[in-house]
């Protein structure tokens, strides 16, 4: 019997396989990139350079909105302190970014101190801001550092017996995608009347204070203003009534007055005034 033999199998022509080939690697750049802008808009970022500083600031404002918020106590005082953004940092050693920074400054009254204050705080601001209070130099130092997402920062360190602490939000070097910030706050709400109650009670002149504010959790607008270069008089203590004393000694005079905050600290010959409102 004769062999039976297969019959030769045919091949595409070598010009149809890199026709296939070309078209397949094409449909594949196609998928990654539809898969890139789809993570850019969704996903979240993994590292901070993809955070530009727009977007920094405003997650460092909504991060100091609830920094602010479980800062305000009783028996404490708070100030907030200006968006302040510095030019002097790389990204890479050719590369220039832009970094935001915000502080909130407490003053402890009672019998506590800014250690027993600081862990108080820390019962108080979300759980996802995996935040961590440590002790140092036989319990003299305290410390505390929080995440608050998408690269956000909060750090204080500082010693355990002080009556004043503050708390330091910062985002780190971020890229400038377009117009860097311009730092402004959010603006519609007026100084409280206290300020002006206050100022005279100096002996000073109400005039147009600088304000600082930001949105707290709630959605309200609260923040701190402050007037400048009053006049000293022989006894601050006795000029400020009817208020209640948080701490008050030759280097300043800190109150509330139901749930704002003063606070008169010296500044070369004068005194600035600052009043500050609570988030609610």
């Amino acid at each position: 019997m004769a062999a039976v033999t297969a019959p030769p199998q045919t091949q595409p022509p070598p010009s149809r396989r890199r026709w296939w080939l070309v078209a397949a690697v094409a449909a594949w750049i196609v998928v990654v990139g539809v898969l890139a802008v789809w993570s850019v808009g969704h996903e979240r970022a993994s590292v901070p350079e993809q955070r530009d500083i727009g977007l920094a600031v405003a997650d460092l404002q909504r991060a100091t909105g609830v920094v602010y918020a479980a800062a305000s106590g009783d028996d404490q005082a708070v100030v907030l302190g200006e968006l302040q953004l510095s030019p002097d940092c790389r990204i890479t050693p050719v590369r220039r970014g832009l970094a935001a920074a915000r502080t909130v400054t407490v003053y402890v009254g009672g019998g506590a101190a800014a250690g027993e204050a600081v862990e108080a705080l820390a019962t108080r601001l979300p759980a996802a801001y995996l935040v961590d209070v440590g002790r140092s130099n036989g319990g003299t130092k305290v410390s505390l550092h929080a995440d608050a997402g998408d690269f956000v920062g909060i750090d204080m360190s500082g010693l355990s017996g002080e009556k004043v602490f503050t708390l330091r939000l910062t985002t780190g070097c971020r890229p400038i995608d377009g117009d860097a910030p311009s730092g402004d706050d959010p603006s519609g709400v007026p100084a409280p009347a206290l300020l002006d109650t206050v100022v005279t009670a100096l002996g000073g002149s109400p005039r147009e204070p600088e304000g600082r504010t930001v949105q707290c959790p709630s959605g309200r607008l609260a923040g701190s203003w402050t007037v400048s270069r009053v006049t000293r008089p022989a006894d601050v203590a006795g000029k400020i009534r009817g208020v209640e004393v948080v701490k008050a000694d030759n280097q300043m005079w800190v109150y509330r007055s139901g749930g704002d905050s003063v606070v008169v600290l010296p500044e070369g010959d004068g005194l600035d005034v600052t009043v500050s409102t609570p988030c609610q």
